[in-house]
């Protein structure tokens, strides 16, 4: 990856939890940064694609990203986004996960974002902003995890074909046309990603097509259109493939 730059925002902010809200039009792109506080990247509409350099994760509106502080990434917007960050500051941290995390948001966690939104930057911490920063803290550190990352290899030419089909989980392609576009050997190509993922290319492309899918699910699609858009011609094999690799069926997982 690039070398990442600090984007300041509101990690110089006047409290130790502040929030920013940004519209961001379908495919527009945040470069690799990162920042000094904690965020909890979160939108109230649209669908945002996080990248590190280990891992990716798809952000539905039902869920957010849990990103420590100094972690490098970048973000992209796969539809209009109306994005809620919260930026909390390296000494609230403390007790809080230490490394990325796609979780679950509660319906009193996204209320008292939107909350906070109506205070002043400089709110008083002993009034209506500081009982609702507190509030925030608390909610943060019962986040529930789930497991929904998509691990990314390193080496450029399996990183080639792991950046394309996160673009288009539906790309048909088997291992040997991958290879060729990578310009690998089927076996290398295999083999990276079976060692720099812990998933066999077969078992990572359906991953990301599920987790890929709970997105489209979660944003009002039919599990028919979702199936197709993930390169699933039959609605039942794309139900099977959701349950065989995230244990449970589809409607449920995407449930908000």
């Amino acid at each position: 990856m690039t070398t990442p730059v600090y984007r300041r925002n509101l990690d110089d902010a006047p409290r130790p939890v502040a929030v920013m809200a940004k519209a961001w039009g379908n495919g527009e792109h945040i470069p690799l940064h990162m920042h000094r506080r904690g965020q909890l990247l979160h939108a109230v509409r649209g669908v945002m694609r996080v990248e590190t350099e280990g891992a990716a994760w798809i952000v539905p509106p039902a869920r957010a990203l849990w990103l420590p502080p100094e972690l490098p990434h970048s973000v992209t917007m796969r539809s209009h986004t109306d994005m809620r960050t919260l930026y909390i500051d390296p000494a609230a941290c403390e007790g809080l996960p230490r490394q990325p995390l796609l979780v679950e948001i509660s319906g009193l966690l996204r209320e008292l974002i939107l909350a906070l939104l109506e205070e002043p930057a400089d709110y008083a911490e002993s009034g209506r902003g500081g009982i609702v920063a507190r509030l925030i803290l608390t909610e943060l550190g019962r986040l529930r995890e789930r497991r929904l990352d998509v691990p990314m290899p390193r080496d450029p030419r399996a990183l080639r074909v792991a950046r394309a089909l996160l673009n288009d989980s539906g790309i048909a392609y088997g291992l040997d046309r991958w290879a060729d576009e990578a310009g690998a050997s089927r076996r290398t190509l295999a083999r990276l990603f079976r060692s720099e993922t812990g998933l066999g290319f077969a078992e990572w492309r359906a991953r990301l097509r599920a987790i890929d899918a709970l997105a489209r699910l979660s944003e009002g699609a039919s599990v028919k259109e979702t199936a197709r858009s993930v390169g699933y011609a039959s609605a039942s094999a794309f139900s099977a493939m959701i349950r065989r690799t995230l244990g449970e069926p589809p409607r449920r997982l995407a449930r908000p």
